[in-house]
């Protein structure tokens, strides 16, 4: 027998479970796959004699090796617990195979990837600034779209959710400016013993961008003046920042629901036109929490190399187990009109250019459209054709200009004036000054 490994885990059992119980009982069923990835199948029958149970256990021992559970590989619906385990509302829908199988995915990291996401969030339209890798021009973006939205009359809240690589409140706060307290502070302090509403601006400084006729710009940093006087005590933060938070009834609340009250009420302290959020990039648990978490319009940026696009492809096959999960429970799945990439750093070569967008095109038809097609295709599926200019594939572009190589516009002030950035960013600022009135002021689908 050969060895098995995580990849070859689920097929193995369902083979083996199909040739025992059959494929009936495989569909009807469920896979519980627990933190350390060994696998139990949940039959929906009653359980046979013991000797069938101790059978069917053994070959399915024999055929996982040591991906089977070792004291129950196989439960039956009249034993302990297995009823709950049937009826859990959330298990994805995995290809395991030639079958598909039902999964409950116990994890302990990552497990914000298995949120619901959210659509739309009700206010101040938000806009999360995400990459999977640094360096893509992300954070400089975002300061930059803070700054015109503040010359052209807008009140702005910039939130910075990159816990472990903060640079939002430096981008925009001079050290002056900078409040008490940030992100950090605000989910260790209230998870032991809340925070009054009327301590909230402790949380919140206001940059110099906010002057004479223009708009207001706000920062919630990742970090706070007390956390620059105490640096040896950041680490010990960020680590209990990162944590589940229990409630006064005993439920555990996720980072994801701490981070999302968290920002609905620091927006409630002013009236905001826009909420930009810096995301924390790669796939850890922050970077789920704002990607699905806050019913955001997500800007991906990305480059136009093979490394966008494999992490693009991991990325949206995990959402695409959600949005199968959620309509099959009968839940819209639109929050996937919401996901929209950048062209960060884009080249003037036209071949380059256009290989990366039947790339973008490729990776969204094949993770977040649906694979209907033709005239029998549901109303509401989600299908845009390759060369539609208003898909959410279709990217925004920042081309790449040696200027912001060095970007500080606190050493250099000049930085986030119109005359500096005009050129480079005004095609994509007028594109996402779009983008915000369709996508979240209007809750009507695009037309596809």
């Amino acid at each position: 027998m050969s060895t098995i490994f995580f990849d070859d885990s689920l097929a193995a059992l369902a083979k083996i479970i199909v040739e025992q119980l059959g494929e009936d009982a495989l569909r009807r069923g469920v896979v519980l796959r627990d933190a350390s990835g060994f696998l139990t199948f949940v039959s929906p029958d009653p359980a046979p004699s013991e000797g069938a149970r101790a059978e069917i256990a053994a070959s399915v021992s024999r055929s996982l090796g040591a991906y089977a559970r070792t004291d129950r590989p196989v439960a039956f619906a009249d034993d302990p617990g297995a009823t709950r385990l049937l009826n859990d509302a959330g298990p994805l829908f995995i290809k395991a195979g030639e079958y598909q199988c039902r999964v409950i995915d116990r994890r302990i990291v990552g497990s914000a990837w298995l949120g619901e996401p959210r659509d739309r969030a009700a206010g101040a339209p938000r806009v999360v600034f995400a990459s999977l890798k640094g360096g893509v021009g992300r954070s400089t973006a975002l300061a930059i779209t803070a700054s015109d939205l503040a010359n052209r009359g807008c009140n702005v809240l910039a939130v910075d959710l990159d816990l472990e690589a903060p640079g939002i409140g430096e981008f925009l706060l001079t050290e002056e400016r900078m409040p008490r307290f940030g992100v950090v502070d605000y989910l260790v302090e209230n998870g032991i013993g809340g925070i009054s509403d009327n301590r909230l601006h402790d949380f919140v400084g206001t940059s110099a961008l906010t002057h004479g006729e223009g708009g207001r710009v706000d920062v919630m940093p990742a970090l706070g003046s007390v956390s620059a006087a105490n640096p040896a005590n950041v680490m010990a933060k960020i680590s209990r920042a990162m944590i589940d938070d229990i409630s006064m009834q005993g439920d555990r609340v996720p980072v994801s629901d701490q981070i999302s009250a968290m920002i609905a009420r620091v927006s409630g302290l002013s009236q905001y036109d826009v909420v930009l959020i810096d995301s924390r990039a790669g796939l850890a648990e922050l970077a789920a929490s704002a990607v699905l978490g806050l019913g955001a319009l997500v800007l991906l940026f990305g480059t136009a190399q093979r490394q966008t696009i494999s992490g693009y492809r991991t990325l949206f096959a995990a959402l695409n187990l959600l949005a199968t999960r959620d309509l099959a429970a009968g839940r819209s799945a639109d929050w996937r009109l919401l996901i929209k990439p950048v062209y960060a750093k884009a080249s003037l070569d036209p071949e380059v250019s256009d290989r990366h967008r039947a790339d973008l095109y490729d990776v969204f038809a094949e993770g977040l459209y649906d694979s209907f097609d033709g005239p029998y295709a549901p109303a509401n599926s989600i299908s845009f054709l390759p060369d539609d200019p208003d898909a959410p594939h279709a990217p925004l572009v920042l081309p790449f200009s040696s200027h912001f190589i060095d970007f500080d516009p606190l050493v250099h002030h000049d930085h986030l004036a119109k005359p500096f950035y005009e050129q480079t960013f005004r095609p994509f600022l007028d594109q996402l000054d779009r983008l915000i009135s369709e996508y979240l002021k209007n809750p009507e689908q695009p037309s596809r």
